[in-house]
C-alpha cells in the first residue's frame, strides 16, 4: 500500500506513515541513543589494516612532495603538479566509471572478472592515450583548451593510463574481496615509484625529470598489478563489449558522480595557474597534500563500507549513520591538530619559502571534515543503486566551484581556493545527507509492506 508522509496539502501524517517513520528511526537513530560512544569506538581492523598501508602511501607521497618542493621550488613544483593534476584529469575522464563498477559487479557475480579485467585494459592503453592525443592536437590547433606546455602534455598523456590501470586494478582487488592484496599493491607501488622520485632529486632533473620518473614507477606498479590479477582470469584478455554494456547504466552514473567529484577538487588548480601563476599553485599543491593525507581515512572506511550496505539493506541506514558519526568525530580531532601544528610543521618540512601554504591549509580543513562525512553518506546511496539526483548534486558543486573560485581566487589566490573548496563541501554534503533520509524512508516502508505480505 502506498503511504503519504506529510504534505501541505493534508498537514498530517497517517499512521501508515508513522508506523515506517519509527521503523527508519530505529536503525538510523539508535547510534544516538543505545550506547552511542560503544558503537562509535568499535574497531573494524580491515579499516585499521587500509589505514596502516595508506599511511605508507601517504608517508612516501609526503617524502617525494618534499623532494619536489625543494628542487624545483615553488614555481618548478607548480608545473610538476599541473602536469600530474592533468593525467589525473584525463584519466578521470576517460574512466567510464570503470572504478565504481569494477567493483560493484565483481562483487556480486565473480563471472564477470575477466570481461570486467579485458576492458579496464583495453581503455586504460589504448583508449586513454588515444584521447589524449586527440586533446593535445585539438589544442595545439587553437580548437582546445590546455593549461600545460606541449612539452609536460606529453607526460601527462604517459601518465594518464597508468594512473587509471592501478585504479582498475586495485578495485577489482577489492571486488574480489581480497583487500590484503589491494592494500599490499598500495604500499608496494608507493615502495617502487619513490626511488625513482629521489634519483631525478639526486640528479636535479627539473619537472621533466620528475614527470619521467613517475612515468618509470608507474610503470612498474601497472605490470605488477597485470600479473597479480592475471592469475584469477580465465581465458582471453579480449575486449568484451557485452560486459560493457550489462554495466553500463551504473558505471556511466558512478563515472559522472566521480568525475564532477574530482573536478570540485582540481579544478581549483587550473583557476590558480589562469589567475595567479605557477608560485600560487605550488602553495596549493602542499596544502593539497596535506589534505590529501588526512582523506584516506574517510576513503578507507567508506572501502569497507561499501559492500555491508550493498548486502544488508535493513542495517544499510543504521550502519551509514554510524560510519559517519563516527568519521566525524575523528576527522575533527584531527583537523585541529592540523590547524595548530601546521606552521612549525610546512617550515620544517618545505622550507620557509612554503610558509604562505600555512593559511591555505587552514581555509581547506572546514572541507576536509565535511568531504570525509560526505564520502561515507555516498556509499547508502552509491548501495542504492546511485540515483541521477547524486549526479546532479556534484554538478551543482563544479558550477558552485567555478563561479566561486573565479570570484575568490581573484581576490585571495591560493586561500580563496581553499574556502572555495571548503564552501562547495558543505553544500554537498547537506544535499546528499537529505537525499540519502529520503531513500531511507522509502527503503523503510518496501520493506514494512514487504513484511506485512
Amino acid at each position: 500500500m502506498s503511504v503519504k508522509l506529510l504534505t501541505p496539502e493534508t498537514g498530517s501524517l497517517d499512521l501508515a506513515a508513522s508506523t515506517a517513520c519509527d521503523r527508519i528511526a530505529t536503525p538510523v537513530l539508535s547510534p544516538l541513543r543505545d550506547a552511542a560512544w560503544r558503537r562509535l569506538l568499535d574497531i573494524d581492523w580491515r579499516v585499521v589494516a587500509t589505514i596502516a598501508a595508506r599511511l605508507v602511501v601517504v608517508a612516501a607521497g609526503i617524502v617525494s612532495s618534499i623532494v619536489t618542493a625543494r628542487a624545483l621550488r615553488p614555481a618548478g613544483r607548480g608545473e610538476y603538479f599541473l602536469a600530474v593534476t592533468t593525467a589525473q584529469l584525463l584519466a578521470q575522464f576517460t574512466n567510464f566509471g570503470l572504478p565504481s563498477g569494477n567493483t560493484y559487479f565483481v562483487a556480486r557475480d565473480r563471472s564477470l572478472f575477466t570481461g570486467l579485467l579485458a576492458n579496464s585494459f583495453w581503455i586504460s592503453f589504448l583508449v586513454v592515450p588515444a584521447i589524449g592525443l586527440i586533446w593535445m592536437g585539438l589544442s595545439s590547433s587553437g580548437f582546445g583548451w590546455s593549461a600545460t606546455s606541449h612539452a609536460t602534455s606529453w607526460f601527462a598523456i604517459a601518465l594518464a593510463p597508468l594512473i587509471l590501470f592501478n585504479l582498475l586494478g586495485s578495485n577489482l582487488f577489492v571486488g574480489l574481496n581480497k583487500l590484503g592484496t589491494f592494500n599490499a599493491v598500495q604500499v608496494g607501488g608507493a615502495v617502487v615509484v619513490l626511488p625513482f622520485m629521489l634519483l631525478a632529486g639526486h640528479l636535479q632533473a627539473g619537472p621533466t625529470g620528475f614527470l619521467t620518473a613517475s612515468v618509470g614507477g608507474w610503470s612498474v606498479v601497472a605490470l605488477v598489478i597485470a600479473v597479480l590479477l592475471r592469475r584469477h582470469a580465465v581465458g582471453s584478455l579480449r575486449f568484451r563489449p557485452e560486459v560493457f554494456r550489462m554495466t553500463f547504466s551504473y558505471s556511466t552514473r558512478a563515472y559522472l558522480a566521480t568525475l564532477a567529484g574530482f573536478i570540485v577538487l582540481r579544478i581549483n588548480v587550473f583557476i590558480l595557474h589562469a589567475l595567479a601563476g605557477s608560485e600560487q599553485v605550488g602553495y596549493y599543491s602542499i596544502a593539497s597534500q596535506i589534505t590529501d593525507a588526512v582523506a584516506i581515512l574517510p576513503q578507507s572506511i567508506a572501502l569497507v563500507l561499501f559492500p555491508q550496505v550493498v548486502s544488508s539493506r535493513r542495517h544499510r541506514g543504521r550502519t551509514t549513520v554510524e560510519n559517519a558519526l563516527r568519521t566525524a568525530v575523528i576527522l575533527a580531532v584531527i583537523c585541529v591538530a592540523i590547524w595548530l601544528v601546521a606552521p612549525p610543521a610546512i617550515q620544517f618540512a618545505f622550507g620557509s619559502r612554503f610558509l604562505p601554504a600555512v593559511p591555505v591549509v587552514r581555509a581547506m580543513l572546514p572541507g576536509v571534515l565535511l568531504v570525509g562525512v560526505t564520502a561515507i553518506v555516498s556509499q547508502y546511496l552509491a548501495a542504492s543503486g546511485m540515483p541521477v539526483s547524486v549526479v546532479v548534486t556534484w554538478f551543482g558543486g563544479v558550477g558552485l566551484t567555478a563561479i566561486m573560485g573565479r570570484a575568490l581566487v581573484h581576490r585571495y589566490g591560493a586561500v580563496g581556493a581553499g574556502v572555495t573548496l571548503s564552501v562547495t563541501y558543505g553544500v554537498i554534503l547537506t544535499v546528499l545527507s537529505i537525499l540519502t533520509w529520503r531513500m531511507a524512508v522509502r527503503s523503510s516502508q518496501d520493506v514494512a509492506t514487504h513484511e506485512e505480505n
